[in-house]
């Protein structure tokens, strides 16, 4: 996404938020969805009465619904010209927002209305455009879900730790992880990453490629450190963490090295939440070099 559709997203999204008088946190989806005459309903998306009700309506370039069942895990889909948006009932609940907002998203931007003429089912659009839409739907419901520009000055008062981001979670209303990705991506310019991992005793979930889900570094982090992999953060985590049902699992400092081999120091911050072990990794600052003395016979040797 160039930065100048992201601008007209952030704009487009915070005219939204405030013609619906909506300027502070909270940002309730209930509210976005009565301002927007959108009507939300539940069902197994899976379900072949489902399938049955509405595969007549959403056919795209030729490929049935009950056919793209077969291939995706769909959780959400926009019912365009219905004003209605439908949530997977097996979801939980604390699950639900992300989906709605997402679609939201889709709605409230102008130039997506076209490729909406079949209805979206958030996965199935020509894979040319796909991303596309998907990238910039995402970062609409970012937007609304942490009320836009309030979100990046409440960051900048907030500290740089797993106690400033969960502060924000109790402003905002939201899920710790969508709070800490967008602390990652819009809070303070400081190195940071984010990483939603299985945990080394759980069996990797069908369908995750790798262990970790998502990896999200802040833009500062991907001017210096752009020659970092998420394996390396994983596997510093897997050697730190302890084993729990739930809660913090894991409090340590590492080393990175940057992008012209200088080493730094990082301090990482992980919370297991039953599911996905959330890890926060903040960037200390450089590492001091050591001399260090080994003894050897016939005088010492310098490292």
């Amino acid at each position: 996404m160039d930065e100048t559709t992201r601008r007209e997203i952030e704009k487009t999204m915070w005219h939204t938020l405030r013609d619906a008088d909506i300027v502070r946190p909270p940002v309730e989806i209930e509210t976005i969805l009565q301002y927007l005459h959108l009507h939300r309903d539940f069902y197994n998306l899976r379900n072949p009465g489902f399938l049955d009700r509405t595969k007549h309506k959403i056919r795209i370039y030729g490929k049935k619904l009950a056919d793209i069942f077969q291939k995706i895990n769909l959780k959400a889909v926009l019912f365009y010209d219905e004003d209605r948006i439908v949530i997977d009932s097996e979801l939980p609940q604390i699950r639900q927002d992300w989906p709605s907002f997402h679609e939201s998203a889709h709605k409230i931007l102008p130039w997506h209305r076209p490729y909406f003429s079949y209805g979206d089912t958030a996965q199935t659009l020509d894979p040319d455009w796909h991303e596309v839409l998907e990238s910039e739907a995402n970062y609409g419901a970012s937007e609304l879900m942490f009320c836009g520009p309030a979100f990046r000055k409440d960051a900048l008062d907030t500290t740089k730790d797993w106690a400033g981001v969960m502060t924000l979670k109790d402003l905002y209303k939201k899920s710790m992880t969508t709070t800490l990705r967008r602390f990652v991506e819009h809070g303070p310019d400081h190195p940071m990453v984010m990483l939603v991992s299985t945990p080394y005793w759980k069996t990797k979930p069908v369908d995750q490629p790798e262990r970790w889900r998502y990896f999200v570094r802040s833009k500062k982090f991907v001017e210096k450190f752009s020659n970092v992999k998420p394996e390396q953060v994983l596997q510093a985590l897997d050697d730190n963490c302890n084993r729990r049902r739930g809660g913090p699992v894991a409090d340590f400092t590492f080393s990175l090295r940057d992008d012209n081999g200088v080493s730094h120091e990082y301090h990482i911050e992980s919370f297991y939440n039953t599911h996905d072990i959330l890890t926060f990794c903040v960037h200390v600052g450089k590492r001091s070099s050591q001399c260090i003395i080994v003894p050897k016979i016939g005088g010492v040797k310098i490292i």
